[in-house]
C-alpha cells in the first residue's frame, strides 16, 4: 500500500464518520421534543359512555402519536349505528379516522401525543358520542 492509498482509505473513513454523525444528529435534532417514552393514556367521560369500553395503548414510545387500542360496547356498531372513529387533535384538525364495520367491538386508531377527543361518527355522519382523550409520557429532548 502506498502512502497515496492510505490518505485515500483515510479521507474515505473520516467522510463516512461525518455522515453517520451528520446523519445521527439530524434524527434527533428531528425527533426532539417529539420523542415520548411509556405513553399512556386517560379518558374523560369513559365511564359514562354508552360506545367506548377502553382506550388503551401499548407501545413503548411515541413519536408525536401513538397507536391505540379502542373497546367499543357490544351495541356501538348495531343498536347506535357507529361506523367510524375519528380523532380530532386540540388544534381542531381531524388527526385520523378509521371504519368500524357492524359487530366489531376493537378498532385500533392513532392518537396524538397531548389532548384529543374521540368521536364516534353513525353512517349519516351525526356523531354518537365524544371523549376527550389525553396521551402522556416522559418526554425525551
Amino acid at each position: 500500500m502506498t502512502r497515496g492509498e492510505k490518505t485515500d482509505e483515510r479521507s474515505s473513513c473520516l467522510s463516512r464518520r461525518k455522515f453517520l454523525g451528520a446523519t445521527v444528529g439530524a434524527g434527533i435534532g428531528g425527533l426532539s421534543g417529539c420523542l415520548t417514552l411509556n405513553p399512556n393514556v386517560s379518558v374523560s367521560g369513559l365511564a359514562d359512555s354508552q360506545i367506548f369500553e377502553k382506550v388503551s395503548v401499548s407501545d413503548s414510545w411515541a413519536s408525536g402519536r401513538v397507536v391505540a387500542s379502542v373497546s367499543l360496547t357490544p351495541t356501538a356498531t348495531t343498536e347506535s349505528g357507529v361506523r367510524d372513529l375519528t380523532v380530532i387533535s386540540s388544534s381542531g384538525t381531524e388527526f385520523d379516522t378509521a371504519a368500524v364495520r357492524s359487530g366489531q367491538t376493537k378498532k385500533s386508531i392513532f392518537l396524538p401525543v397531548g389532548k384529543s377527543t374521540l368521536t364516534a361518527v353513525d353512517f349519516d355522519g351525526k356523531t354518537v358520542e365524544s371523549v376527550e382523550v389525553t396521551v402522556r409520557g416522559n418526554k425525551l429532548l
